[in-house]
């Protein structure tokens, strides 16, 4: 388990990529592998017809229950999710292990505790073709491409946080 330092929650609280609503940006994601984070990003997408490769959820938005419609969407959309405990501001043993085969193999992950850090896992083992999506609240929906700035900024976290082995 990696607990999250204050200034490195500092850091995690920019966003790591281009901002903006959810129809703005899938154009960069066209012809890439999404992988998804957050609820609402999750349930935007299929609301368009979307199914991201990897979907990271954990029934809460903004510290909250979700409403029932996106529970219900997401739970019929991934009855098989895979499951981790993850509590708020950590990135736990479970979710680091689970996270090479969701990326080569997609799916759903279903959090018990907190996704958010999620998307800092995978943005740090992203190879190209693929993009990583998170909601940012107050911004809209971040993306974050293979070959950005976004993507240094969180492989240096994952090394700061002792998972430089993420990002191999």
């Amino acid at each position: 388990m990696v607990l999250l330092s204050e200034e490195l929650r500092a850091t995690l609280k920019k966003p790591l990529g281009k901002t903006g609503p959810i129809a703005q940006l899938l154009p960069l994601a066209e012809g890439k592998k999404i992988i998804a984070v957050g609820d609402q990003v999750v349930f935007a997408l299929l609301s368009k017809g979307i199914r991201p490769h990897l979907a990271v959820f954990d029934f809460r938005t903004l510290r909250k229950p979700v409403n029932i419609a996106v529970k219900e969407r997401l739970e019929k959309e991934y009855p098989d999710a895979n499951r981790v405990r993850n509590p708020a501001g950590e990135i736990t043993e479970g979710l680091a292990l689970i996270a090479p085969m969701l990326m080569r193999d997609g799916g759903a992950l279903l959090v018990d505790g907190e996704e958010d850090l999620a998307a800092l896992v995978f943005i740090s083992m992203m190879k190209n073709g693929y993009v990583v999506m998170y909601g940012q609240p107050g911004e809209g929906v971040v993306l974050v491409e293979e070959n950005s700035e976004g993507k240094k900024i969180a492989k240096k976290i994952a090394g700061k946080l002792g998972l430089a082995s993420l990002s191999d």
